[in-house]
């Protein structure tokens, strides 16, 4: 029986979100052929599905890490396109949350992010200003005073898991066995 002790890792690779997305690039590329279509259209959806196929591609064929849960903390792996890899210990850890964002009616894109404290910025006082301290006053009516105290001060690092996605049960149970006290929240659709 797998009691998570072991590190979670998913990598970049050729799997079904990657191909999904490589094909709807090729259907860009073929719709530049399309008999019919002004010169600038077709130049355009070739470009587009071109560019977007190649950078799917390399991603795919790249294996870079995309998510790390280990003894020491999480790693969220960058990309050859600008994102770089960060790389959080568990004492600077305060959750990973699962959550689902809907940028379309038929795309649904699946997000993490790991809430930390490196590199935060302390929050403003809540006496400059009013709405702040507005809302921690309803907070505290209904979240309890340890939760929000928890958060404070913490900063969230995301990645898009378009192209790879997480076993959730592997990822909680990693979580618990190397951070019992980190929190994990799943609001994946």
């Amino acid at each position: 029986m797998d009691d998570g002790r072991r590190a979670y890792e998913v990598r970049y690779g050729w799997n079904a979100p990657t191909v999904k997305g490589a094909l709807l690039c090729l259907l860009l590329l073929g719709l530049a052929f399309v008999p019919g279509s002004p010169g600038w259209v077709a130049a355009a959806l070739g470009l587009v599905g071109t560019v977007s196929f190649l950078a799917t591609a390399l991603l795919a064929c790249s294996h870079r890490v995309a998510l790390r849960v280990d003894p020491e903390g999480v790693t969220l792996g960058g990309t050859p396109f600008g994102i770089r890899t960060e790389r959080m210990s568990w004492p600077e850890v305060v959750s990973i949350d699962l959550w689902t964002e809907q940028s379309h009616r038929m795309v649904k894109t699946p997000y993490i992010g790991v809430r930390h404290r490196k590199g935060s910025v302390p929050p403003p006082e809540a006496s400059s200003f009013p709405g702040l301290r507005q809302l921690d006053e309803y907070l505290a009516t209904r979240v309890p005073a340890e939760f929000v105290e928890a958060f404070r001060g913490t900063v969230l690092a995301s990645r898009s898991m378009a192209l790879w996605r997480v076993d959730r049960t592997r990822l909680k149970a990693t979580v618990h066995a190397f951070a019992p006290e980190v929190h994990v929240f799943d609001r994946l659709d």
